[in-house]
């Protein structure tokens, strides 16, 4: 499964939320700049990178409905800077690195039965536990698992021409072609657990995230276009700290998540980033 390679330092947009201060600004944009991200005002067709209180909701939907869709950042530190490690997840993103980080990966699963995806998710889920997370931590691993390998697996292959081979008929389904095996891979670290999805195809849109958005708060919307409900995405955002995809139309996508190893159960109102990034050719 290709990947998008290495890239020169990336240059952003900021637009802050009018929450932050001149300080907070300041500050933010320091722990920015010390990670190699190189902040630009008024100039197009850059990134643009909004600096928020990472309280997800409807409010947000406008700018990721932007093109591109804008990358949205939690300020969740105390001084209003955001937390070193969302920053270093910004940085890999744009630059084509791995959204995992190296030091904490510890699990890697190829998926190609149906079969598979419960033992791998457990594996993920047991690697929380070894590490002294939570019994709470490690099931809401599991769960954030469970659905990035379920979309990865059935919902993101499709045909020659464009057509899903297993969504619409999930239940049916035991094993999918070889060619289209999908990766679910896991980490423990710094107080968090990582899990990330990996496919071939490259066809996940931010029109997804957006219907989450809209219904934030509030009754989930129904979506069964792509053969599921659409409630999946609810959870993993409901569950991670932070969100990073990078799509590269028609080669990849790579769906990673960070979940808090603490206790806590209800997540939903916790500060989160959610970063979406697709890759142009």
């Amino acid at each position: 499964m290709e990947t998008a390679t290495p890239s020169k330092t990336p240059l952003l947009e900021l637009t802050p939320d009018e929450s932050l201060t001149p300080a907070a600004l300041e500050r933010a944009a320091g722990a920015l700049a010390r990670d190699g991200l190189l902040l630009r005002h008024g100039v197009a067709h850059m990134p643009r990178l909004v600096l928020f209180d990472g309280r997800l909701g409807a409010a947000l939907v406008p700018l990721l409905e932007r093109e591109p869709a804008a990358l949205l950042l939690a300020t969740r530190e105390p001084d209003g800077e955001p937390s070193a490690w969302e920053v270093a997840l910004l940085s890999s993103l744009l630059r084509g690195s791995s959204l995992l980080p190296l030091q904490v990966r510890t699990g890697r699963a190829r998926l190609t039965k149906v079969a598979e995806v419960g033992p791998a998710c457990e594996a993920a889920s047991e690697a929380v536990l070894e590490a002294g997370g939570s019994r709470v931590a490690a099931g809401l691993v599991a769960d954030v698992a469970h659905e990035l390998a379920a979309n990865a697996l059935l919902d993101a292959p499709v045909d020659e021409a464009g057509v899903p081979r297993y969504a619409h008929r999930r239940d049916q389904v035991r094993e999918v072609a070889p060619e289209d095996a999908c990766l679910l891979e896991w980490g423990v670290g710094e107080g968090r657990a990582w899990v990330q999805g990996v496919d071939r195809f490259g066809r996940l849109k931010a029109s997804p995230l957006i219907r989450v958005l809209r219904s934030w708060g509030g009754k989930a919307q129904v979506d069964a276009s792509g053969g599921g409900a659409g409630l999946g995405l609810r959870r993993i955002l409901e569950h991670s700290d932070a969100v990073a995809v990078r799509v590269v139309p028609g080669r990849a996508t790579e769906f990673a998540c960070a979940v808090d190893l603490g206790e806590a159960r209800r997540r939903a109102a916790h500060p989160k980033s959610l970063l979406f990034c697709l890759e142009r050719g």
